[in-house]
């Protein structure tokens, strides 16, 4: 499947929740002209010119950013109810490990390897088309964003049903409340980051899993000896989102599940 009709099916179906769901008459008006703009692109002809396809194959990294906007405006208010089963499933997950989210302070350097991790997961998604580039597989990068592009869509598009906070904002963990153990470099520059670039809720499932695995995968394929250390840093990314309370422990694994559907579906 080419990838610029997962935008289209991206596009339509946000379009039908905002049309059926009572939204804005302003939010209507907006996702038909980004369905109407989507399909047209869809369209067009392939490009034939050099830095035509290179626009092309960097376009996606724009359009999965877009897209993510696009969610965060169908969210109207956090479902306390859901709020409090994520919360409570993490406690009996944490019990059962033995593990505190208080606790994971006295382990600076783990800590800071994990906020660092989470810091790369902006740039894996275009690092993964560099990799695919400098190994001479930039005629899979179609197929490379049909998965990513599909893997983070479908975690989007959850948002509409399941409107919750992150869970460091439930359990107190604001940036201006951190514990003082948290107060690395590294961690205020992730909730700066999430302060003024994110949508300010909780995706379930986690996008920034979803995104890691997807690129790791469609890497590994393409480059074995790349794609390794994009697994390893996708596995500390889905680690991070936890242990740095961003996501709830569902959101994590709902992430890798649907990276992994995406994979085999279009990989």
């Amino acid at each position: 499947m080419r990838w610029e009709w997962i935008v289209v099916a991206y596009a339509g179906y946000f379009a039908i929740v905002a049309w059926t769901r009572g939204y804005s008459l302003a939010l209507r008006g907006a996702t038909v002209a980004a369905l109407v703009s989507a399909s047209v692109f869809a369209l067009l002809p392939a490009p034939t010119g050099t830095w035509q396809i290179v626009a092309r194959n960097w376009l996606p990294l724009v359009l999965l950013i877009a897209g993510y906007r696009l969610s965060g405006l169908f969210f109207v208010a956090p479902m306390r109810s859901v709020e409090e089963r994520l919360l409570s499933f993490d406690r009996r997950v944490f019990d059962a490990v033995g593990w505190k989210p208080s606790g994971a302070t006295r382990a600076p350097l783990v800590r800071g390897a994990l906020e660092l991790a989470y810091l790369l997961v902006y740039a894996m998604v275009p690092l993964g088309v560099v990799a695919l580039y400098l190994a001479g597989a930039s005629n899979e990068l179609s197929r490379y964003w049909a998965v990513v592009l599909t893997a983070c869509f479908a975690s989007y598009a959850m948002l509409p049903w399941l409107q919750t906070r992150p869970p460091r904002v439930i359990e107190g963990l604001l940036p201006a409340s951190d514990a003082p153990a948290d107060r690395s470099t590294l961690r205020r520059l992730n909730l700066a980051i999430l302060r003024t670039s994110s949508n300010q809720v909780n995706t379930l499932p986690s996008g920034h899993a979803a995104a890691a695995l997807a690129v790791a995968l469609m890497v590994l394929a393409a480059a074995p000896a790349a794609g390794l250390a994009f697994l390893a840093l996708a596995v500390a990314i889905a680690l991070a989102t936890v242990a740095g309370r961003y996501h709830y422990t569902i959101d994590t694994f709902a992430g890798v599940a649907v990276a992994l559907a995406s994979w085999w579906w279009l990989g």
